[in-house]
Order: C-alpha cells, then sequence, then structure tokens
C-alpha cells in the first residue's frame, strides 16, 4: 500500500541519465526505483501534485513549500506520475533543482535533435546494462534482445554476439554493443526502398517497392555498398516526396548528412538514405505545421478551433479524484488554451475550486491564479481563456476578481471588439489572458439563466451518491438556494466573454454581440447538429459555442469532438485527464499551427454568405483528396504498458479517416506473428475525403491476442492538410499521448500517394 511520506536518499547519476533510489519493498525491482531523465516532462517549484495535496499536514511536508519540488515523469508503463521530494537544507534544494532542471533541458533538446540511432544505442546500453560495469555479459544481451521485441533464436544471438566479441573477452563493450545493435535492427524494409532506388523500379511505379520486400529471394547485399549520384536523390525528393528544392539544395542536404568519418562529397550511401527515411524532416506530418505558428493569426477570435480542458482541476474520474493546480499546469503545458476554473466559497473568505456536489478534493483559487500566470505561455504565447463555473457568493466574487487582477495584472485584459463588432484576434491578445464568464443582466429585470452544466452534474452526483467515506459534505454548494446569487461588479468589470442562455438562431445571428457565447451540453450538441448544423455553422463565424461534456459521464471519459468541429465549435471541451482516441484526435489536431493551440478554421466556416452543412455541404471542388495510404512496416515497437519481459507481440496496423460523416472510413493491416521490432505489413488502403480540411487520420498500433482483448500498443493522428507524400515515417506515441522513453524510436514506414 501507500506508505505517505517517508526519509529517503536519492542519487543523481548523470553517466545513466537516471535518479535512483533502494526500496525497502522486497517486491520493488529496479525499474520502479528509477526515474529516467529522458521521460521527464518538466521539474516544478513547490506542493502542486496530488501527493503534496494529500499529505499536505504532514509534519515531513508542512510548511516546506520552498525546499519541494515534484519531477513529473512517465514511467517504465508509460504512465505520467511524479517523484515528490522535500529537501533538507536551502542548499540542497538549489543544486538539486538547478542540476534536475539543465539535465532535463539537455535531454529535450537531445530529443529534438535527429541523431536517433546514437540517443536509441545511448538508451539501450543504461538499461542493459544491469550491473553497471561498463560492459555488456551475453546474459544481458539475450534479456535486451527481449525487450526489443525480436523474436531470435539463442542459438542465433550466440553466433552474432561471438562474431562481435572480437577479443573473445564474452563481454561487449559500448563500441561493440553499437555494432551489434546495428546488425540486429536491419532494416529490410528501407533497404528494399534503396533498391528500388538504386535499380531506377521505384520511379516507374511503387509497387516494385512492394514486391521486393515480401518476396522471398532476397536482395543482392551487393547494393548496400552502391553510392547514389546527387541527381537520383533529387529525383527522389522531387518526384516521389513532392519536395519542392533544387538541385543544388539537394547537394547541400546530402553533404550535411554525411558522418564525420565520410567523405565530404555528393554520393548517396544507403546509411545517409536510411538516416534521411527516420529523420524528423520525413516525418508524414509535415514539419513545417507542427513546429511553426504559420496560419494568419488576425481573424477573430470565432474563426480558430481553441484546445479546450474540461475539469481541469480533477486528476481522474470527477467524483473520487482529487483536484490539483498540477492539472492546470499539465494542460497549459499541452497547450491547451481554455481551462475551466469551479469556483464555490471556501472557508476563511478563500474561494476554492472543485467539481460542485462531489468528493474531489479542493484546491485554492488563488493557488491556480498564481499557477496560470507562471504556466500560461511557455508553450504557446496566444490568449488563455479562464472558463468561470462561478457559483461563489457576492463577498468571494469580489476576492476573486481582486486576486485575477493583483496577481495577473497587465496579462488580465477587458478588450474592446474590432471593427465591424467582431472579436479581437489571437494576434492583438498574445500573452493575455481574457475571462470568460455570466455577466450582470443588461437590463435590471432580466432573468437569471439556468446553469445547465450545474443541472446536469446534480443529476449525476445523485444518481451515483458516493457511500459515506467519512468526508464532510462540501461547504459552499450543499445549501445552495433556488436563486443564484447575482455577480459581483468587480467580477462583471473583469469578465470580456459573457456566458449567455441561447436562446435561439435567429436571436443570435440578429441580436447577440460577438463577445456573448452560450455553452451547450453534449445531448443538445447532438440534438442540434442533427437538426440545424447549418445554423450553427453561421453563428460559429461571429460568436463562439463551447461544447461540455454530458453530466453523466462522472468517469471524465471523453465525447467524440469531431461532429462539433465540423460545425465550427471553437471550444471543444474535453477532459484532457483521460487518455483515449477522443484525445488522441485533439492532440494530433492541435500539433498544427506550431502546437499553438489555436488553428484557423477552413474557408467554409469563416466566409460571411457562404452556406455549409457537413452532411449535404456544398463541398467546394479545392477540398477533395482522393489518397492511398500504403502500410510499409514497422519499427521498435515496445511491448504494451511498458513490459520489459514477456511474449513478443504481433502487431498489426488500424487506419482510420474521421472527418464528415461522409468521409469517415476504418481499414486494418493483417496481424504479423511474433516481431514487434521490425515487422512488414506491405498493405495498400484507398481513402476519397471530400472535406480535406476536416479529416484527420488515425494510425493505431495493437498486439493482437488470441484469448484477451488486444493490447493499445501507439498511435498517431495527422490532419489531412498536414499529410506529406511520399515514403514518410509516421511517429508513434504513448495511449498518455507521450513520445518520452521507448516512443523517442518507434515509427510506421507509409507511402503516401494523392491521386
Amino acid at each position: 500500500g501507500y506508505m505517505g511520506p517517508h526519509k529517503r536518499t536519492f542519487i543523481l547519476n548523470k553517466e545513466a541519465s537516471a535518479i535512483t533510489w533502494k526500496s525497502t519493498s522486497p517486491m520493488k525491482g529496479a525499474n520502479s526505483t528509477r526515474v529516467d531523465l529522458t521521460s521527464v516532462t518538466r521539474v516544478t517549484k513547490g506542493q502542486s501534485t496530488i501527493p503534496f495535496v494529500k499529505n499536505a499536514n504532514n509534519a515531513l511536508v508542512k510548511g516546506k513549500e520552498s525546499l519541494s519540488f515534484s519531477v513529473v515523469y512517465e514511467d517504465y508503463r508509460g504512465v505520467e506520475t511524479t517523484l515528490d521530494i522535500v529537501c533538507d537544507n536551502q542548499e540542497q534544494f538549489d543544486s538539486w533543482f538547478s542540476e534536475l532542471t539543465g539535465l532535463v533541458k539537455y535531454h529535450m533538446q537531445n530529443k529534438a535533435s535527429d541523431d536517433r540511432v546514437r540517443r536509441f544505442a545511448q538508451r539501450q546500453w543504461s538499461l542493459a546494462d544491469a550491473d553497471a560495469d561498463g560492459l555488456l555479459s551475453f546474459k544481458e544481451v539475450l534479456a535486451l534482445v527481449q525487450k526489443l521485441n525480436i523474436d531470435l533464436d539463442r542459438g542465433y544471438v550466440q553466433k552474432i554476439f561471438d562474431e562481435i566479441d572480437a577479443d573473445n573477452s564474452g563481454n561487449l563493450d559500448y563500441i561493440e554493443f553499437q555494432a551489434l545493435l546495428d546488425e540486429l535492427s536491419k532494416r529490410e524494409d528501407v533497404y528494399a526502398v534503396w533498391y528500388a532506388l538504386c535499380t531506377g523500379a521505384i520511379f516507374t511505379g511503387h509497387r516494385s517497392v512492394n514486391s521486393y520486400m515480401s518476396s522471398s529471394k532476397p536482395i543482392p547485399s551487393s547494393y548496400k555498398s552502391m553510392a547514389l549520384p546527387a541527381e537520383t536523390f533529387h529525383r527522389f525528393l522531387t518526384e516521389v516526396q513532392k519536395v519542392e528544392q533544387t538541385l543544388e539544395q539537394t547537394k547541400l542536404k546530402i553533404e550535411a548528412m554525411k558522418g564525420e568519418d565520410e567523405e565530404r562529397d555528393t554520393q548517396l550511401r544507403f546509411s545517409n538514405f536510411r538516416d534521411y527515411l527516420s529523420s524528423s524532416e520525413n516525418a508524414a506530418y509535415a514539419v513545417e505545421c507542427s513546429t511553426a505558428t504559420y496560419q494568419d493569426m488576425e481573424q477573430p477570435l470565432s474563426h480558430y478551433w481553441c484546445a479546450s480542458s474540461h475539469n481541469t482541476y480533477c486528476e481522474s474520474d470527477q467524483l473520487k479524484g482529487y483536484s490539483s493546480v498540477n492539472r492546470y499546469i499539465n494542460d497549459l503545458t499541452k497547450g491547451c488554451r481554455c481551462v475551466e476554473l469551479d469556483c464555490w466559497d471556501g472557508p476563511k473568505n478563500e474561494p476554492i475550486i472543485f467539481h460542485g456536489h462531489t468528493l474531489t478534493g479542493q484546491i485554492k483559487f488563488k493557488d491556480v491564479i498564481t499557477a496560470i500566470k507562471e504556466y500560461a505561455f511557455l508553450q504557446s504565447e496566444y490568449p488563455i481563456i479562464l472558463s468561470f463555473e462561478n457559483h461563489c457568493s457576492i463577498p468571494q466574487q469580489k476576492v476573486m476578481a481582486s486576486y485575477c487582477k493583483s496577481i495577473l495584472g497587465k496579462m488580465l485584459v477587458v478588450p474592446e471588439l474590432a471593427e465591424g463588432g467582431r472579436l479581437p484576434s489571437p494576434e492583438a491578445l498574445k500573452n493575455k489572458v481574457i475571462i470568460k464568464a455570466k455577466k450582470l443582466p443588461k437590463k435590471a429585470d432580466e432573468e437569471e439563466p439556468i446553469d445547465e452544466d450545474l443541472e446536469e452534474q446534480k443529476k449525476a452526483a445523485e444518481s451515483t451518491k458516493p457511500k459515506d467515506d467519512g468526508e464532510a459534505p462540501p461547504p459552499g454548494p450543499a445549501k445552495e438556494k433556488k436563486k443564484k446569487p447575482k455577480v459581483a461588479k468587480e467580477l462583471h468589470d473583469i469578465t470580456f466573454l459573457s456566458g449567455v442562455h441561447f436562446k435561439s438562431w435567429f436571436q443570435s445571428a440578429n441580436e447577440a454581440l460577438a463577445n456573448e457565447m452560450s455553452s451547450f451540453s453534449e445531448p443538445k450538441t447532438e440534438k442540434f447538429i442533427k437538426s440545424s448544423a447549418a445554423e450553427w455553422v453561421e453563428y460559429n463565424k461571429k460568436q463562439m459555442s463551447r461544447i461540455y461534456p454530458a453530466g453523466v459521464r462522472i468517469d471524465s471519459s471523453n465525447y467524440n469532438p469531431v461532429p462539433s468541429w465540423n460545425v465550427g465549435s471553437q471550444i471543444v471541451a474535453l477532459n484532457y485527464q483521460t487518455s483515449c482516441l477522443q484525445m488522441h484526435l485533439n492532440d494530433g489536431k492541435y500539433l498544427d499551427n506550431g502546437g499553438c493551440g489555436y488553428v484557423l478554421k477552413p474557408a467554409v466556416l469563416r466566409s460571411p454568405g457562404v452556406s455549409f452543412d457537413p452532411v449535404a455541404g456544398p463541398f467546394p471542388r479545392e477540398e477533395q483528396l482522393d489518397f492511398d495510404v500504403e502500410v510499409m512496416s514497422a519499427h521498435q515497437l515496445p511491448k504494451p504498458n511498458g513490459a520489459q519481459k514477456g511474449e513478443v507481440i504481433d502487431p498489426y496496423v488500424k487506419v482510420e479517416l474521421y472527418g464528415i460523416p461522409a468521409d469517415q472510413r476504418n481499414c486494418m493491416t493483417r496481424v504479423i506473428d511474433n516481431n514487434g521490432f521490425n515487422p512488414i505489413f506491405n498493405e495498400t488502403f484507398t481513402f476519397r475525403a471530400k472535406m480535406k480540411s476536416l479529416g484527420l487520420l488515425y494510425f493505431a498500433v495493437y498486439d493482437s491476442d488470441q484469448f484477451d482483448a488486444d493490447d493499445f500498443i501507439g498511435y498517431a493522428t495527422i490532419p489531412l492538410t498536414c499529410l506529406k507524400e511520399g515514403i514518410r515515417k509516421v511517429d508513434l506515441r504513448s495511449w498518455n499521448g507521450n513520445n518520452s522513453g521507448e516512443f523517442q524510436f518507434c515509427s510506421l514506414l507509409v507511402n503516401i500517394t494523392f491521386k
């Protein structure tokens, strides 16, 4: 069970890039007593994580915020977790904190560099050298082969080991180990493409690559040592990969690809070609889309989809999970731009945030606002929208307003509407925070609108009343009267986006201001998408709409965001803490435009006077895209759930298109038995998209299981507008959306052809 805070000695091992410690439990293996620094996402000061929240009154923790820090990392199972440390004194804190942040930054930069082969070798070496003696025994090599998901006969491994162990010492040093990895990771798939390039077959139709890869007759190894002139590689780049560049640029590229020990000429060798195919430059997700904000950011806010999270403060399911400031930090550092604050009266005139009517832990409003000030603009400089669900009394609303003003300072703005009464642009609101909340009624006698989100949560909480587990009922909401308190003028004055009750499409089109926005529950959303999609598209050109999950989703599961994106709804709020297909689609969608959290909607969802319906169209000619996806092979797939031992996996790949109803299509490759390291599929699927701007291509790799549910391995989501043609690499992410640890190296090789 959970031991609570206790004294422990930690060792920071720079060579192995890990924090290690000794466990008092004989059950714990080396995996669970180490933090691999390459899988750390951030190091945060203070006590913002759940273990700190749970143990706030423990003598080892209380009053020691300035000596505390948390290491947020993905553990060996791929689960985000934290190592929470309280130092003995300030000097110890300063040296650990600066050393750790420096190392984590170094690994982040290293991850972004392209020398995957070197990084892969270094990582496997530090994991395989179990006794840390700087040498690998045959036993350690066997364990590594199993971990790498290669089904190899022990005798074959022994043969390679003996060939490489030139001095017959019975051990491999690092140089010999790199030779072993090279031998084990022969890229038959890449070699087949190289062969087709050497023979010119690649230019006469891509099927030739396929037939060589799947033929039983091996390709002659003499082609390995061939060198190709720059002109051939240039033809490959321009004709197959559809890259626009000059021959001169291709020559420079080849020169830049050469290793230190290679001749500086413009001849392309197999190793250069292999490195090119697995480089980030050759990603199927266009590098220019994922690394730069390239879209026009000067249009009204309503013209963009905005990465948005629901119940940002919950760590797990909404009834039993703890609330934590860490969730806000997490979502903001993932590029989320709209976060939700569920505010209630707290003790000592301190507003608190938690999920009304449920048992989620409480966090102080001011702590969240402080975290937002510190972390809001690390990932993106575009505006943050704070969506307030306000259940506070007038006095505590005044406290909320004063915290927003004093903590956020000049970041907080209430902008004017732009010309023509339109919303201001993300560009105009860079590094600013705006608030969305209910405002005072325009006319004194106006009725307070009903809060549907609240009504639904009440029903859900009542139908799943938790057993009394000794917690007192939440202080504010239990005594709630029918008539909700009005809005404090101080809060009204700092609110820009005014939450209003939706009356009708006609009223919105003719009377509403652009900064008035409504929230639509999941059931209402489904109803409107069926009955009045075209009207909703029109509404979303001028105003913003927020979609939130049904109250019955107390397990924090997610609804399908695609239909809402299809009608142009901007704030489609998802539970970021729940990994699922819906979050996978969200991740891929918002990786676009440099991951800034705002993605420009296509012209049909913005242009005045153009009618559009996701079912009936009309669909512009330029939006049509017919394309083939050939899943050629996969590379270095990890075992499910971070397992090191156990059976070698039997992978297969799902390829799915999400978008308007007519474009949806699901395909699947066959299963390859016993090979997670370099399985070859060679299967082609044809897709026809009528609206490419709304299309998301989703790849998911599974491990087939005869007797149990298939295990999920990894995924990738690519918007069709970011999809590159040619023989491309698709980087896979873990179930939780992370690309650290083993996921730095695993990928698919695909051939994308636009027709």
